[in-house]
């Protein structure tokens, strides 16, 4: 059946009307975090422990018969055996389409895949067996990051700067992951300093401490069409640990947001109040490079040009031996027709 995020509680809570759940959607960080705590509750539940090894997509799809043979597994009759699938590198179904049809009530499975469309077989099947239920997991809004950011400081008893909740915002989109990762490495910084307050001087000095390196500058560097500022700041960000889809996908957040401002600015909008509408808004000493940036693409072109990169995330995820080529295509693509 098709679920919504708010669904996620009755699974939690009552994992018996459920035979499987399919979590799927662009927020990583928030799929990663409800298939791991959804195995942490059946953990404390009586009827349900247990657990079987994760599978992953190359045996869902091309060795159906590791799959039958852990949900045959003899389990006590107070048990049900719990499988976690990861198909995050797939949207098909695999196995699983012919097994939701006629499923074993003994056995449940959870599934977290990526960012599937409608027409994805794998969403497919769950959305229309009853006893199964797809969660979508969409992008934070910026009142979700805020509430976040606000969360993790509380936890790790530290305060922010509403420039620097601004900033962080401006670095790290409202991408949860990347969120987690700044602050962890910013509560790190503060640990033993009295006041623990992140204010912009503390923050630019932990997380732009390599201008160059920072993936504000290298989707700066692409969209001015600097092409080689931009590869060399994209071998600098490989060096420091980036990884393909991620560089991708920071670069698709980047031309959806000159997207949206070229389109109301095309819709007889003010530049200043489009830029302002944004969110997160334009960072101030960003402004005249975006600018300068939506002036460069408009509408149409930055429609092409997150064409491309759409595509290039499919590539990457099915070739990943050549992920490093097909950046380097994306990169030289991108700088060059900014120009044009």
């Amino acid at each position: 059946m098709k679920g919504k995020f708010s669904d996620i509680d009755s699974v939690f809570n009552s994992p018996d009307d459920f035979l499987g759940v399919l979590f799927y959607g662009p927020n990583e960080y928030k799929i990663d975090t409800a298939y791991n705590n959804l195995f942490n509750s059946f953990k404390n539940n009586s009827k349900i422990t247990f657990e079987r090894p994760e599978l992953t997509a190359d045996i869902i799809l091309n060795q159906p018969e590791v799959f039958y043979n852990d949900i045959n597994t003899i389990s006590f009759e107070s048990e049900k055996i719990i499988i976690k699938i990861d198909m995050t590198e797939t949207d098909k179904s695999g196995c699983l389409g012919d097994y939701i049809i006629s499923p074993t009530e003994k056995t449940f499975i959870v599934v977290k895949s990526g960012r599937i469309g409608p027409s994805s077989t794998l969403r497919k099947v769950f959305e229309k067996a009853d006893n199964f239920i797809a969660i979508p997991f969409y992008e934070n809004s910026e009142r979700d990051s805020r509430e976040f950011i606000k969360k993790s400081l509380l936890d790790n008893d530290c305060s922010i700067t509403k420039e620097a909740e601004s900033k962080l915002i401006s670095i790290s989109g409202n991408d949860s992951k990347l969120l987690n990762l700044n602050l962890d490495l910013l509560s790190l910084y503060l640990l033993k300093e009295d006041k623990k307050e992140i204010n912009i001087e503390n923050l630019e000095k932990v997380l732009l401490a390599g201008e160059p390196a920072e993936a504000q500058n290298f989707c700066n560097f692409v969209a001015l069409g600097l092409t080689e500022d931009a590869f060399s700041c994209l071998n600098q960000l490989r060096l420091n640990g980036q990884q393909p889809i991620q560089l991708i996908n920071n670069l698709s957040r980047f031309y959806q947001r000159i997207h949206l401002v070229a389109l109301a600015i095309e819709n007889g909008e003010k530049t200043t109040e489009a830029m302002k509408n944004l969110k997160p808004p334009v960072f101030f000493k960003e402004k005249s490079k975006f600018l300068k940036q939506t002036q460069l693409w408009g509408a149409a072109k930055t429609e092409r040009a997150l064409v491309i990169l759409n595509e290039a995330e499919r590539e990457v995820k099915k070739s990943p031996d050549l992920s490093k080529a097909i950046v380097n295509n994306v990169v030289l693509r991108l700088s060059v027709a900014a120009q044009k």
